[in-house]
């Protein structure tokens, strides 16, 4: 498991296959080319009801982040076969990025139980639970930090008008107090 902490305004860059687009490379580059924001969104497993839910309100406001030159990515800590089942059942119009941490078991029911990241661990560590998110800023071709998402309950999500709200707030250039990885859930999930 990789160990390494990310910091507010650290940059990320990945090359991870898009289930959406049948396996081909997504790059962070190109991402960050075209947006000026992108809202990660880690995802629990293939299994999990809030996950699928998730994706599913994102999919209907997608329009919204659309508009505020936001891409929504979605990550899976599964393979892409599983993604490509989601990107057919829901008709998603955003990359769903297949993203697999080392696993000890292939055991199904345990992967969906503990998830685990391969490219995105650092960021999933400073979530309290999955699923959770992360959203980046755009600088040329990298993208940076700005914080982390999510609320503190277990298995919960902020709303699309939270989310919304949060982007709005970077573009008026306002400082957030608790902007970046909130070091208080460090390691706890």
């Amino acid at each position: 498991m990789n160990k390494r902490r990310v910091g507010r305004d650290e940059s990320i860059a990945f090359t991870l296959p898009d289930a959406s687009v049948g396996g081909e490379k997504r790059r962070s580059e190109t991402l960050a080319r075209e947006h000026e924001r992108v809202l990660v969104v880690l995802l629990r497993s293939h299994y999990c009801p809030l996950s699928r839910e998730i994706v599913q309100s994102l999919r209907d406001e997608y329009g919204s982040f659309a508009s505020r030159s936001t891409a929504v990515v979605a990550v899976l800590p599964d393979s892409v076969e599983r993604g490509a089942v989601w990107q057919r059942r829901y008709e998603l119009p955003f990359s769903v990025l297949a993203d697999p941490g080392e696993s000890e078991s292939g055991d199904d029911e345990t992967a969906s139980s503990s998830p685990s990241f391969g490219t995105f661990e650092p960021y999933a560590r400073y979530l309290q639970s999955l699923p959770g998110g992360a959203l980046f800023r755009t600088d040329g071709d990298e993208l940076r930090l700005i914080e982390t998402v999510g609320n503190d309950g277990r298995q919960s999500f902020p709303s699309i008008e939270e989310l919304l709200s949060e982007i709005e707030s970077h573009d008026r250039g306002e400082t957030r107090q608790r902007a970046g990885p909130r070091a208080d859930t460090y390691g706890r999930h």
